[in-house]
């Protein structure tokens, strides 16, 4: 049983609605979204745009080399090794690792000051699911490691895709809160990518660069939506005084 205070109606709330009605800063669906809002999702769209503009536009060495791993770039290029190798893909797994790091964190928090419920399960799982892109992604596990012990790398992509619906499901009222529009973003060039890799799996240049261009985009709005939702439990939480003791 929650021991919350009850409400002036009698009703007794459970903690994620205690958070988003306390704080000043996190209202579900706002009508009209804060400055900060709109600095956050314009940031967010141009930054990563801007960028892989300036990698693909860049005269000196061939993108494509830049955004496959650097294992996969050195055996294909045939001129091993060169330190722009896998420079986009790495840094999409920093970002991976950042929102990993950021939900583990939130996580260890919100224990720390009483909050149970939907709030912490939303940051746990965000610790451990994004925890887990960033090691395939920098270890190519559904690429190279589980198609090596004859898991097809289609039924890899299927699970995850799976798996990342039940994230969805089991959070989805904490994360429908949070600003919709950066995750709106965030899975469409996600889903972008994986379906080209499915679609074609080509080394073709131009079909690299969108498959690579859509994931590190849609990576960063990712990063952009967990940091900025866990940021705004955090604070609600630690300005509440509040905690739930279930």
């Amino acid at each position: 049983m929650s021991i919350l205070p009850a409400d002036p109606l009698g009703e007794q709330r459970p903690s994620l609605t205690l958070l988003l009605r306390l704080s000043p800063y996190f209202r579900p669906l706002v009508r009209r979204a804060s400055t900060v809002d709109w600095l956050v999702r314009a940031a967010t769209f141009f930054l990563p745009v801007v960028f892989l503009a300036a990698v693909i536009l860049q005269p000196w060495v061939e993108p494509k080399w830049m955004f496959l791993d650097p294992l996969t770039a050195a055996q294909l290029s045939g001129d091993c090794c060169h330190t722009h190798y896998g420079f986009v893909s790495m840094l999409g797994v920093m970002l991976w690792a950042m929102t990993a790091a950021t939900g583990l964190f939130a996580a260890v928090h919100l224990l720390a000051t009483g909050f149970g419920g939907a709030v912490f399960r939303f940051a746990l799982t965000a610790g451990l699911f994004n925890g887990w892109m960033a090691l395939d992604d920098a270890f190519l596990v559904h690429e190279t490691v589980m198609p090596s012990l004859g898991v097809p790398q289609n039924a890899v992509l299927m699970a995850y895709a799976g798996l990342a619906a039940a994230y969805f499901v089991s959070n989805r009222k904490v994360m429908l809160a949070g600003d919709v529009w950066l995750l709106i973003m965030g899975g469409t060039a996600l889903a972008t990518s994986v379906a080209v890799d499915t679609l074609f799996h080509s080394l073709d240049p131009r079909l690299v660069l969108l498959e690579d261009s859509a994931k590190f985009f849609g990576i960063f709005c990712w990063t952009a939506f967990h940091i900025s939702t866990l940021a705004k439990i955090t604070i609600a939480g630690s300005r509440s005084g509040e905690p739930d003791a279930r």
